[in-house]
């Protein structure tokens, strides 16, 4: 769905409809110090927006469902209010909201599980383990983003989606999405890097599927990527 994290948090099973597949976002949960000590309060979404109603895949259907069913077996009380809203969709067990630090920590833990289990399975192949990246609530927010923009989606309809108030953000990612695919065309040619001092870094056949633009970026600043009669200065 492409939420922020505080939206997330907010939602309610009012604010969620199974029989249309729409997710109404309205609202958002902080969490911050007013005077009164750290608590949660209701606030309206980062920008104007922000306020919209999104729909959701088949997929997202079925893990709000998985989601309410967890919620029901673990006898988690609905009845906690924050500021008149009840019966949010992700709880802790006392029935509170999830915190937003809390979701970053799901999500850590569940990088450091799987980085655990690929290095054992690469030992035991004798291979170098392909860990996950640190992950976050934000960045998955701009996965989706990058994934709508990826499938040519028309970028009105992403940034209504996203919530973006100005369209130059969703073009940031769109732009980005479009220079990587044209990088990648070349790639599949064979190319070298090339550093400013002339001297060749690297030559062979790019496999795609082992980097992205971000091991470009490893690699320093200050080169080119040249094939055949053209350079793309990075």
């Amino acid at each position: 769905t492409g939420l922020r994290c505080g939206e997330l948090i907010g939602l309610t099973w009012k604010d969620v409809d199974l029989k249309t597949r729409t997710v109404y976002v309205n609202h958002q949960l902080i969490y911050k110090n007013y005077g009164d000590g750290c608590d949660f309060h209701v606030t309206m979404p980062k920008t104007e927006a922000g306020i919209r109603e999104i729909p959701m895949s088949k997929m997202v259907a079925k893990a709000f469902e998985t989601q309410r069913r967890l919620n029901f077996q673990m006898g988690i009380p609905r009845d906690v209010k924050i500021e008149g809203l009840s019966n949010f969709v992700f709880m802790s067990r006392s029935g509170r909201p999830m915190m937003p630090t809390t979701v970053n920590f799901i999500l850590r833990d569940i990088v450091k599980a799987y980085n655990e289990e690929e290095n054992e399975r690469a030992k035991r192949e004798r291979r170098k383990p392909e860990e996950l990246p640190h992950i976050s609530a934000h960045i998955l927010r701009h996965t989706a983003c990058t994934r709508m923009a990826e499938t040519d989606l028309d970028m009105k309809v992403v940034q209504y989606v996203m919530g973006h108030a100005n369209i130059s953000v969703t073009m940031e990612v769109y732009n980005h999405i479009t220079d990587w695919f044209r990088i990648e065309k070349r790639l599949r040619r064979g190319i070298w890097f090339r550093l400013c001092d002339g001297s060749d870094f690297f030559k062979n056949d790019y496999r795609t599927t082992r980097y992205g633009p971000h091991d470009l970026h490893s690699f320093g600043r200050g080169y080119r990527l040249i094939s055949e009669k053209n350079d793309l200065h990075l």
